[in-house]
């Protein structure tokens, strides 16, 4: 018979389930999401604020996790930890494309959606996506963004912070800015003080 080491594989799960958490979280896109983790059911129903209700099945993954015997014996943890971290790598590429595929979706339905055409990212693009999501206030009336992102491709990205950059010494550019919060501020007042408060 062969000797069996069920503390040693504890651990060695504890480890794999820190490791995995923690790689997912130290993730930009989806670490910044907010996890509820289902416990019972073979199905999800999510809504949005205007009362649409989706329903869908668990999108059930796969991801290879392998590991040499000789692996083990030759680096020991370490091996362990490399199989362990391809293995997470494949899954957060799988839900940022499920993520971007859902939004993509989502923005679709709800007509908030902003076609490029191919053009490159411009400050024409940037004020009309900004005009199609909706934005809260802070009690001091600042914008509050905390929670937006803007995903792109790291190329695309670096584009973009230099033409920001530039934005921000643009005075016409800041103008329309402003309009635009004003606007926004305004239909933040409207939304506050149409809310059903609840006991």
């Amino acid at each position: 018979m062969l000797p069996d080491f069920p503390k040693l594989k504890e651990r060695l799960l504890r480890l794999a389930r820190f490791e995995y958490r923690s790689r997912i979280q130290a993730d930009e896109l989806i670490g910044a999401i907010r996890a509820v983790p289902y416990h019972e059911g073979r199905r999800f129903a999510t809504g949005d604020v205007d009362g649409y209700v989706e329903h869908t099945l668990p999108d059930v993954r796969a991801f290879p996790y392998e590991i040499e015997r000789s692996a083990i014996i030759e680096r020991g943890l370490d091996a362990f930890r490399e199989s362990l971290a391809k293995a997470t790598a494949l899954q957060i590429r799988a839900m940022h494309e499920m993520l971007l595929r859902r939004v993509a979706e989502a923005t679709e339905r709800v007509g908030n959606k902003v076609d490029a055409g191919g053009q490159p990212f411009s400050a024409e693009l940037y004020l009309q996506m900004l005009e199609t999501v909706q934005i809260d206030f802070d009690e001091m009336g600042r914008p509050d963004i905390s929670g937006r992102r803007m995903v792109m491709h790291p190329d695309q990205a670096e584009r973009a912070r230099a033409l920001m950059e530039q934005w921000e010494k643009d005075e016409s550019f800041q103008q329309r800015y402003r309009d635009i919060m004003l606007k926004k501020r305004e239909e933040w007042r409207d939304r506050e003080s149409n809310r059903k408060l609840v006991d």
